[in-house]
């Protein structure tokens, strides 16, 4: 086809001062060391820019702090006082705050602290161990392999080396005696021991058994009370170090783990020490012994563990940004499931939007699918696609697990593409199609597909007419799917009925079959897309773009001249829009008139990702440093945003649902997209990032810890002493409905005779008008008698006290219509009168 384009300036709208990006959810959990609270009730874990705490007992966030401009690297207890914690960033700034209302009472800052006074090194570690009048600071430069440990005085100050190379990869590369006596720190095959007051003294150092085989140490831990130490290394083995004064310290070794063990630690007690590794199992060592128990199946490989200040708990970190809270009985107690991390980087990054749940649905790990809420920040549940167990890895590698390549949502259907890229056994490919069941509120598997390409899937499109709403005139009534393979061909698929093949069997069935297919020039057919009515086929062969009619029919071959290389993305476009088609390369963003077969026009860019908004017409391209938001039907509309270079390259965005109108400017704020981290960021304006958000609130952490249940009752009664009444036509709810569940609430030996609670309860069930005796009653602030109950029965209430609260009235809610405005609610601090023998009159 013959093609007739022209070029145009660039000229976009930037967005500098306005928006910027921000990491709205999914930052790890797993990345840095968390810590327990000193009552053992609560952890903080370093998330991101922010310190999350949890609770111990429900496993919910219950408040954030978010003071740190720079990503937190560290948490730990102040050695001052140990309900106060101590957090420090990246850029060298300590906070000592309280974790009970999220308060800061001080700042430091010890990023000048610096031997070198090097602006470009960062901080990378932060130690504040009890019986050490020091801190201890890592500190690391984007070029160098490895770690600086110093000593800074507390607050800040000049700084001293302790170690000038400490392992850059381990997640405990260093260690501190509890009783202040040394430390110890690791770099490969060396383990370097000192004392943090002689710095003139240098550190004895010792090399890992198996050195000149490339054996190296992985992580280190000091015991809490004996000289002395262990570590685990590359071959799995766990070393015990003893008499550490000596010039040969006693070593012991206990081997369990087939992988390299990634972290240990002591009790508190230092009975026990706990190892943790790919194999996805936690191992209790009881020592000297030498005695093992297992946690075994715990998911994925343990990244680190971290044990509790009164031994009953211990907290562990897994690949798949998810934490196990563990009991000392070796049972999972909690678990809490961030944003799953997907650490394959051949596979695509999969990110769509599903408007059912209001979730993000994403790759979890291994052969699973996640949908995340990212306004709430949590996992709502996880499907799992292959239905196979995940399988550690061997220590010279080669095990392969399935992983889904490719998904695509739309309406009550959601297809997955799950590949297997065995050298030896494989490569096995599965296409599945899954149905959402309105009972199970589930995906339920409908038609599964074996092989169904001679080769590797590039691309899966799906067509749902049913999520057109507005559209009445789609030529096609039935849900499509489009694959395209290596194999040179493309294929439509569309549910079909089967005949039943055994008379057990319903007479009709309905699954998925290819109902047609198409190649083009033996080409490898790359991306593909599907037109707002479904009446029309897009699907790539090299660099040509090529139109097929819904029964595979060839209509038309773009190919643009002055562009070699392939097509990598392919999309029409919606509503005003839907004529057109837009192709990206390597080095060119086209848009392409089907019913001219022309070129409407087209930008010199890279574009690694290009995502279209299901709700407008409005389309967004992620080039390198840039998004280029554009409606394809108009060049002056397109606008750009700078895109932060630790996000670069975004290889996945979604657009999420908005209530407004506006087509770009809008669009831009709805837009997220995740960084190469797996960290999902959106737009917003500068003066949001400055207000606290809701999460931030203080929290009162007693108020999350269960209560006895006596004081449950009591609380419950005092924040229930309603002492105002409100007008009758703003009382909501059922009548009587609080007094009856007041009854059942209470155990009924406990409850008064009957007769001081009947006209209560029966005056709760009347809708009586204000009389002018209950607001008498109301002004008199020294008012004895509460109710009509009490009028009758006063010499029954003679033991209960009556507490004005008029000031907590507007915390609490107004009484349910049917209760007379002269019956008040009172806080009783006396129960004498619950056994107390009542008169009847």
């Amino acid at each position: 086809v013959c093609c007739v384009w022209s070029h145009w300036k660039f000229a976009a709208m930037t967005f500098k001062n306005e928006l910027s990006p921000r990491c709205k959810t999914g930052a790890s959990l797993i990345k840095h060391k968390g810590t327990f609270s000193y009552d053992s009730k609560f952890f903080l874990i370093p998330s991101g820019t922010c310190v999350k705490v949890f609770s111990c007992a429900s496993g919910e966030r219950v408040s954030i702090f978010s003071e740190h401009n720079s990503e937190v690297v560290a948490v730990v207890r102040n050695p001052e006082n140990f309900v106060q914690v101590l957090s420090c960033s990246d850029d060298g700034v300590v906070f000592k705050w309280d974790p009970s209302d999220g308060s800061v009472l001080k700042k430091y800052d010890v990023s000048t602290c610096g031997v070198k006074g090097d602006a470009v090194s960062k901080v990378a570690g932060f130690y504040a161990p009890p019986s050490y009048s020091s801190w201890f600071v890592l500190r690391w430069k984007a070029d160098d392999g490895h770690r600086t440990l110093e000593s800074v005085p507390p607050g800040g100050g000049e700084a001293q080396v302790l170690a000038s190379k400490v392992s850059l990869t381990s997640i405990s590369p260093v260690a501190f005696n509890s009783e202040g006596g040394f430390y110890a720190a690791i770099h490969k095959a060396k383990l370097f021991i000192g004392t943090p007051g002689l710095p003139s003294h240098p550190a004895t150092r010792f090399h890992a058994m198996g050195h000149k085989k490339s054996v190296q140490f992985t992580c280190v831990a000091c015991h809490p009370t004996e000289a002395s130490l262990a570590t685990g290394d590359s071959l799995g083995r766990i070393t015990i170090w003893q008499g550490l004064k000596e010039t040969s310290p006693v070593r012991s070794i206990h081997h369990w783990h087939t992988l390299p063990v990634r972290d240990l630690a002591y009790t508190i007690s230092g009975s026990f020490l706990l190892s943790g590794g790919g194999e996805c199992v936690l191992v209790k060592w009881s020592l000297p012994s030498g005695d093992r128990q297992f946690l075994p199946r715990m998911g994925l490989p343990i990244n680190h563990v971290v044990t509790s200040p009164d031994a009953t708990l211990l907290l562990t970190a897994h690949t798949d940004n998810c934490l196990q809270l563990v009991n000392s009985q070796l049972c999972v107690m909690r678990k809490v499931q961030g944003l799953a991390l997907g650490k394959s980087s051949s596979s695509p990054v999969l990110l769509q939007y599903d408007p059912r749940t209001g979730a993000l649905l994403l790759r979890g790990q291994p052969g699973h699918l996640q949908f995340y809420q990212p306004h709430e920040d949590k996992q709502l549940f996880c499907l799992d696609v292959v239905g196979q167990n995940y399988m550690t890895q061997e220590r010279e590698g080669g095990i392969v697990n399935t992983e889904v390549i490719h998904i695509a949502l739309a309406g009550d259907w959601l297809l997955t593409v799950e590949h297997w890229a065995d050298d030896s056994l494989g490569p096995e490919t599965r296409l599945k199609f899954w149905r959402f069941d309105h009972t199970l509120q589930n995906f339920v598997l409908d038609t599964s597909v074996y092989a169904p390409h001679n080769g590797f899937l590039n691309d899966l499109q799906l067509y749902e007419p049913r999520s057109m709403k507005n559209n009445s005139s789609s030529s096609n009534s039935s849900p499509l799917a489009l694959t395209m393979g290596n194999d040179h061909k493309f294929r439509l698929w569309a549910p079909q009925d089967d005949v039943a093949s055994s008379e057990h069997q319903p007479a009709y069935t309905t699954s998925w079959n290819c109902i047609g297919s198409g190649s083009f020039r033996g080409f490898v057919a790359g991306k593909g897309t599907i037109s707002q009515d479904g009446s029309l086929l897009a699907v790539s062969f090299g660099r040509s773009a090529t139109l097929w009619s819904e029964d595979c029919v060839l209509r038309a071959a773009l190919a643009y001249p002055h562009c070699p290389t392939s097509i990598t993305a392919l999309s029409f476009g919606r509503g005003a829009s839907s004529h057109l088609l837009t192709s990206c390369t390597e080095t060119k963003l086209v848009v392409w008139d089907i019913i001219s077969l022309s070129v409407l026009w087209e930008l010199e860019c890279t574009v690694t990702c290009l995502v279209r908004d299901v709700s407008s017409n409005v389309m967004a391209a992620f080039c390198n440093s840039s998004v280029l938001l554009f409606e394809p039907g108009n060049k002056d509309s397109v606008q750009t945003c700078n895109v932060p270079n630790e996000c670069q390259p975004v290889r996945a965005a979604a657009f999420l649902p908005d209530i407004s109108t506006s087509p770009c400017g809008d669009a831009l704020q709805r837009l997220c997209f995740l960084s190469k981290e797996q960290e999902l960021y959106s737009w917003e304006m500068e003066a949001k990032q400055r207000e606290p958000i809701a999460t931030n609130q203080p929290v009162k952490l007693d108020s999350v810890v269960p209560a006895t249940p006596f004081g449950a009752l009591v609380a419950q009664e005092s924040r229930s002493a309603v002492t105002t009444s409100a007008p009758e036509q703003s009382r909501l709810g059922v009548a009587g409905f609080r007094e009856v569940h007041q009854l059942l609430d209470v155990a009924s030996h406990t409850l008064p005779p009957m007769t001081s609670l009947y006209q209560n309860l029966l005056s709760a069930f009347l809708t009586t008008k204000e009389l002018k005796k209950g607001v008498e009653v109301r002004s008199c602030s020294g008012a004895a008698s509460d109710d009509d109950v009490s009028e009758h029965h006063s010499d029954s209430d003679a033991d209960m006290d009556v507490d004005q609260e008029s000031d907590k009235a507007a915390e609490l809610p107004a009484p349910l219509e049917g209760l007379s405005d002269s019956v008040k609610l009172v806080k009783v601090k006396h129960f004498a009168w619950l056994t107390k023998k009542k008169t009847e009159h």
